[in-house]
C-alpha cells in the first residue's frame, strides 16, 4: 500500500509539472524604444501663404511602456518626438512692386513636437507548439494625450541674387511659436518574441493634433494649426 501511495504521488507530480509547463509565462509589464519615420499633412489653420504646398519626413522616435491586464488587453504610455516642416513657394516683389521668380520658403511647424499620450489595445496573442511560449502579439486600438511644440519663432532672410536687384531680401525661413495641444487617433503594432522575455516590434499610427501656438505676428495668423501625423516605427521590448 505505502509502495501504491508513493507511485501515486509521483505520478501527480510529474503530471502536475507536465501542465505547469504548458502554461505561458506570467508577463504583466513591457517596456521599449521605437525609432523610425514620421509624414504629416501640412498645417491647416494658418492663412494660405503660411502652410507650405508639401511636407518633410522626419525621424520618429519614442519611449512606451505597456501594461497586460489579461493576455487580450494592454494599455499603453508613450513619449514620442519628431520634426514637422512644410515647403512652398514665397511671391517675391521687388521695391517698385514688380513681381519676381518666386522663391523657397520652409515653414518650421515644430522643431520639437513632443507627445506624452496613452493607449488602449486590443491584444491577439500567438502561442508556440505546447502553448510553453506567447510568441507574438498582433495589437491594435486608440491612442490620446497631450502635445507640446518646441520652437524659437524666429524669421531667416536671404538675399534674390539676380537681377534686377541682387541685392533684394526676403523671407526664406519662418519658425511657428512653441504651443500646447492636444493628439488622438489609431495605432497598430505587430510584436515578435525570439525570447521569452525579449521582442522585435513594427507599429504604424494614425494621428491628429490640434495646437495653440504663442505666435501673436501678423494679427494671430499662425495661432493655431491642426494636421495628421503618421508615425511608422521599428522597436524593442522587454516584459516582466
Amino acid at each position: 500500500m505505502k509502495a501504491f501511495l508513493l507511485t501515486t504521488a509521483a505520478i501527480l507530480a510529474c503530471a502536475g509539472s507536465m501542465f505547469a509547463q504548458n502554461l505561458p509565462p506570467e508577463y504583466s509589464w513591457e517596456i521599449g524604444v521605437n525609432g523610425g519615420y514620421s509624414t504629416m499633412t501640412r498645417p491647416l489653420g494658418p492663412a494660405e501663404a503660411y502652410q507650405g504646398t508639401r511636407t518633410n519626413v522626419s525621424t520618429d522616435y519614442s519611449l512606451r511602456a505597456c501594461y497586460f491586464f489579461n493576455p487580450h488587453w494592454m494599455i499603453n504610455l508613450d513619449l514620442g518626438n519628431r520634426r514637422w516642416e512644410s515647403y512652398g513657394q514665397w511671391n517675391v516683389t521687388d521695391l517698385f512692386g514688380q513681381p519676381l521668380k518666386p522663391q523657397q520658403i520652409t515653414f518650421v511647424v515644430a522643431d520639437y513636437a513632443l507627445t506624452e499620450t496613452v493607449g488602449m489595445n486590443y491584444v491577439i496573442p500567438f502561442y508556440s507548439k505546447y502553448n510553453t511560449i506567447n510568441r507574438s502579439n498582433i495589437n491594435f486600438g486608440v491612442i490620446f494625450g497631450l502635445i507640446n511644440t518646441m520652437n524659437d519663432g524666429s524669421i531667416a532672410y536671404s538675399k534674390y541674387k539676380a537681377p534686377p536687384d541682387s541685392n533684394y531680401t526676403y523671407m526664406s525661413k519662418y519658425d511657428y511659436g512653441f504651443g500646447i495641444g492636444y493628439t488622438f487617433g489609431l495605432q497598430i503594432g505587430y510584436t515578435y518574441y525570439f525570447l521569452p522575455r525579449f521582442a522585435v516590434n513594427v507599429d504604424l499610427g494614425l494621428r491628429y493634433a490640434d495646437v495653440k501656438t504663442n505666435d501673436v505676428r501678423y494679427n494671430h495668423e499662425n495661432s493655431n494649426y491642426h494636421l495628421l501625423y503618421f508615425p511608422e516605427t521599428l522597436g524593442l521590448r522587454w516584459r516582466f
